[in-house]
């Protein structure tokens, strides 16, 4: 009887070694087999087109294939590339996971605390009282040369993410899908293969921005205009405010004033091929229902009385065999397109085509001090701007992780009062090298 408890014991003893073997063995199965289907579906993931998941440089299953120079798949949708080609502007949510958009604000509110952000030029935007500038409740930015220090917050994490990482694969991207090839060579590349110019920026509460543009044709910032080798092409902004942000409460929305009416799709708007920027637009018609974009061509020489050359300006719109239609003769810019009520003088240039005349308006028309004192008497708001008869609003929520693009030439564009709280991004354009200018346009 002992001994067969014994052989019994035994048995027991070597079944339960057995199960716990078996079951050992199983789970290292299973965890082997978890552990490659994740590395494998990690690997599998990295090269699918964005938006459906943003890279993270710290990744490591994503990096391999974010570094790699020779993938050529697309980091956005079609939806968005059109968007942009057409003059309004592409949304993108969850571009970077809520881990990245908090890594990347906590070093902007670093930053900011350690006092390395300093006032905007447009920072005046914020108030309309004659009360001293105080930073804590308006705009204020971690500008280009503090971006670019190593020494002061997360360099590494700024340097991954802006430089050769997302922003280098998103400028090579655009360029490739919106036909701009002058986005990733020249002059503009000198700054760095990621964004020409970048900012952390942050809004105190109740800061905001008055309505404006990017961008505007060389001729129509004077001298300087033809001083800088590069130009904005591309505006971008990536929200880093926290998950719980509700634009409804906590305002801070970017308002865009897009175009009502159908454009000339086959025509490119924002900018020619060769340079020449829009400044304006043609209202539609009943007989031409279509807007039609207006280019200013700052190559025009013509001499001058004494003999020296001076330069000329004339105004076109593409047709729809894409040949130039010159709307004008040939003009001096100055002072005609800084004139503030603009339209009424640039509409007596086009003279010789009457019937084109009354369809003609700046993108965004010059504006003299006056404006702001003759809104106040008419009773309208200061803080923001009501539509045109031919815009419509469209307003985009700053959600934390949410990335924005537009034309930086042809979209109007002003930021509402952020109410209550922070509102934080990292902002910039993406530039392309301007047309040359010629001897006849560098004034002395």
């Amino acid at each position: 009887k002992s001994s067969s408890h014994a052989l019994f014991m035994v048995s027991s003893f070597g079944v339960m070694v057995c199960l716990c073997h078996s079951a050992v063995l199983s789970l290292a199965l299973k965890l082997f087999v978890s552990n490659y289907m994740y590395c494998f579906t990690c690997a599998a993931f990295s090269y699918l087109p964005l938006p459906h998941r943003c890279p993270s440089t710290t990744d490591p299953f994503l990096k391999a294939s974010f570094d790699n120079n020779n993938d050529i798949s697309n980091m956005l949708s079609d939806t968005v590339y059109d968007t942009i080609l057409s003059g309004k502007i592409a949304t993108v949510p969850n571009f970077i996971p809520p881990s990245l958009t908090a890594a990347l604000r906590s070093d902007a509110q670093n930053l900011y605390q350690s006092q390395h952000f300093s006032a905007d030029a447009l920072a005046a935007y914020g108030t309309e009282t004659t009360a001293k500038f105080d930073p804590s409740k308006d705009r204020t930015v971690l500008k280009l040369n503090q971006w670019k220090r190593n020494d002061i917050g997360n360099y590494k994490l700024r340097s991954d993410v802006f430089g050769n990482g997302i922003m280098g694969r998103l400028r090579a991207d655009l360029a490739r899908n919106l036909d701009r090839p002058n986005l990733t060579k020249g002059t503009s590349l000198t700054y760095g293969v990621g964004s020409t110019e970048i900012s952390y920026t942050r809004f105190g509460p109740g800061a905001y921005l008055k309505r404006h543009i990017d961008e505007h044709h060389e001729e129509l910032k004077g001298k300087r205009g033809w001083e800088k080798p590069t130009r904005r092409s591309i505006t971008w902004l990536l929200y880093l405010n926290e998950e719980d942000w509700n634009p409804d409460v906590n305002g801070g929305e970017l308002r865009c004033f897009q175009r009502k009416n159908p454009t000339s799709s086959p025509v490119p708007v924002g900018a020619r091929p060769n340079g020449d920027l829009q400044i304006g637009w043609l209202r539609p018609t009943s007989n031409d229902r279509i807007e039609r974009a207006v280019f200013l061509d700052a190559n025009r020489r013509a001499i001058a009385n004494n003999g020296s050359d001076k330069g000329s300006c004339a105004m076109y719109c593409i047709l729809e065999n894409n040949t130039q239609f010159y709307m004008t003769n040939n003009f001096d810019p100055d002072p005609v397109l800084f004139l503030a009520g603009g339209d009424f003088f640039a509409r007596q240039l086009i003279a010789k085509n009457p019937s084109l005349a009354p369809r003609f308006h700046f993108l965004e028309p010059p504006r003299s001090a006056a404006d702001g004192l003759l809104k106040k008497f008419r009773g309208g708001s200061l803080i923001h701007t009501e539509p045109n008869d031919d815009e419509i609003l469209l307003d985009v929520p700053p959600i934390g992780g949410t990335l924005v693009l537009f034309d930086s030439v042809i979209l109007p564009h002003e930021v509402l009062p952020s109410k209550g709280r922070e509102r934080w991004a990292a902002s910039g354009w993406l530039h392309e090298d301007q047309q040359e200018a010629h001897s006849y346009q560098k004034y002395s």
